[in-house]
């Protein structure tokens, strides 16, 4: 009489796959979906002649039907998560739609009959399993396992009744599985690690450019800076520098100042001018002529000479030179979750927008712009980007 496996899965499909992979390490093996078959006996299939030595039988809830799982060698549950179950039985959700039933309740009243939710422990199909596979199981392992474990307790190809030379034979093939599957293992872990070094040591690369490029600019620009700050104080006496707070990696906040380019009251000037923003309804605020601006200020701010000061906040960690601007809080409280990826990393002095068009650019594309670049950002992006913003500064284009 050949060996007689059950496999039984929330998803058919599931149990198929398991299935087949078993059956190639097992080898002289008959699969046979039982889904169809009445659940009064075992098919005849199963019991009629056969040059097979096993037979694997698989179906859905498989093992609830009593003379099925009393009349096999083996009985087998495979696992299945709940994302899976609902992808898989997605489909047929429409042909179950009920009257007033929502589509979130339809999810959920399939799931609870597909994992036994609620239901008594002596009715879940796990329970009847001699061996039960997890959902987040490798099947080609499990099968490894398993056909492992079947050999030792099938009378037929148990040790105790193989020859000398089928004894070596059946060794070096479990001597080659264990060797493959440790291989297989130490690859990944290796690649695991390296790729981990790699992300790692760009980053530390990373810090190590922005401190060094900004240390070099703020001793460089000093000059500069002494001379906007007479004039900014010689021009309506107000203080040098403006600092807000700002909104950076992963939504802390952190000072952000900048040479001051407008009036003492802007920010409670800001509320009156919303509605002639250049944008209507866009999270940032942006205005062209925004009367706020003093003389000495909308030439600094063409040149983006307002901005260098946040070179000191490069410098302690706060901002990277390269990467998305960091927002205020009034505009993060705006975002929408996918506007949210731009917090994934450090702000910068500059980024794929600002090179692009700056204020010309509406926010929609400047999030598009920035999740790319947190997408692809690396070395050599960041060196193009650097210096791509150096003729965007010069031209003034989009500053305002």
């Amino acid at each position: 009489m050949p060996f007689v496996i059950l496999l039984d899965s929330p998803i058919l499909k599931r149990c198929a796959q398991f299935a087949e992979k078993l059956a190639d390490q097992l080898g002289q093996t008959k699969l046979i979906d039982i889904s169809s078959f009445p659940q009064d006996t075992l098919p005849d299939t199963v019991t009629a002649e056969t040059d097979a030595h096993f037979i694997l039988l698989y179906a859905e809830n498989a093992l609830k039907v009593e003379k099925w799982r009393t009349k096999v060698d083996l009985k087998i549950y495979l696992e299945a998560s709940k994302v899976d179950i609902t992808v898989e039985v997605f489909g047929s959700l429409q042909e179950r739609k009920g009257a007033g039933k929502s589509l979130s309740d339809e999810v959920q009243e399939i799931l609870r009959e597909k994992t036994g939710e609620g239901k008594p422990s002596g009715e879940l199909s796990r329970n009847f399993a001699d061996i039960t596979i997890e959902a987040d199981e490798i099947l080609d392992e499990a099968a490894v396992s398993v056909s492992g474990y079947v050999t030792r307790i099938d009378p037929k190809t148990s040790r105790a009744f193989l020859d000398a030379s089928k004894r070596r034979a059946r060794l070096d093939q479990m001597i080659r599985q264990y060797q493959h599957a440790t291989m297989t293992s130490r690859k990944a872990k290796i690649k695991r690690q390296l790729w981990l070094f790699v992300v790692k040591a760009t980053l530390v690369f990373k810090r190590l450019m922005d401190i060094v490029l900004a240390l070099t600019a703020l001793v460089l620009l000093s000059p500069l800076f002494l001379v906007v700050a007479l004039l900014i104080k010689i021009t309506d006496r107000g203080p040098v520098f403006y600092v807000q707070k700002r909104v950076g990696l992963h939504g802390e906040e952190f000072p952000f100042p900048k040479f001051r380019s407008m009036v003492l009251n802007a920010d409670a000037l800001k509320d009156t001018l919303l509605q002639q923003a250049d944008r209507a309804g866009d999270v940032t605020f942006k205005m062209k002529k925004d009367p706020r601006v003093t003389p000495i200020g909308r030439f600094i701010r063409r040149f983006s000479i307002d901005e260098l000061p946040q070179l000191w906040c490069v410098l302690i960690g706060d901002m990277s030179i390269v990467g998305p601007r960091p927002p205020v809080p009034r505009e993060v409280a705006l975002y929408t979750q996918e506007d949210r990826r731009r917090l994934e990393v450090k702000p910068g002095l500059t980024g794929i927008w600002q090179v692009s068009g700056r204020s010309e650019i509406g926010f929609k594309q400047q999030v598009e712009l920035d999740v790319l670049y947190i997408e692809s950002h690396g070395f050599w992006l960041d060196l193009k980007l650097i210096l791509k913003t150096i003729p965007a500064v010069l031209t003034g284009k989009g500053a305002y």
